[in-house]
């Protein structure tokens, strides 16, 4: 199981998630107008980490989770529900994941209305990781 794998997996498996989205947590990209609140993924770099004597065997991943909702305050909420869950986690394979940044997001505007589509807490996490074979 990959990386992002295996996050989607704890988090669809965490009560304090899924009651805000219930399986509504995807790679990549959310279809505009779907019900929210959501949470979108995506890997952003997978490193192999090397020494002058060749590769350790280890890569370090970095990902991007989106928690977006229709209200700010639901995008702090649920924000704070995936810090909780992942933020130094230690997963089932050895990977430690650890929050890097967080900062706020916002969709564009919906047609003919003055709010945006979306607001967002924009978290990256990195997890190093033996590489597989």
């Amino acid at each position: 199981m990959t990386s992002e794998q295996r996050m989607a997996a704890e988090l669809n498996a965490t009560a304090g998630v899924t009651a805000l989205v219930g399986s509504r947590i995807t790679p990549l990209y959310r279809k505009q107008g779907s019900p929210l609140p959501a949470v979108v993924y995506e890997v952003i770099s997978d490193e192999p980490l090397n020494w002058a004597g060749g590769t350790t065997g280890n890569s370090q991943m970095n990902l991007r989770i989106y928690c977006m909702a229709a209200s700010y305050l639901g995008a702090k909420e649920l924000g704070a529900a995936v810090q909780t869950v992942l933020s130094g986690w230690n997963d089932d394979d050895g990977r430690v994941w650890h929050l890097l940044s967080q900062n706020d997001d916002v969709g564009d505007p919906i047609p003919g209305q003055d709010v945006p589509e979306f607001y967002a807490i924009d978290q990256s996490y990195t997890v190093w990781h033996e590489v597989a074979a």
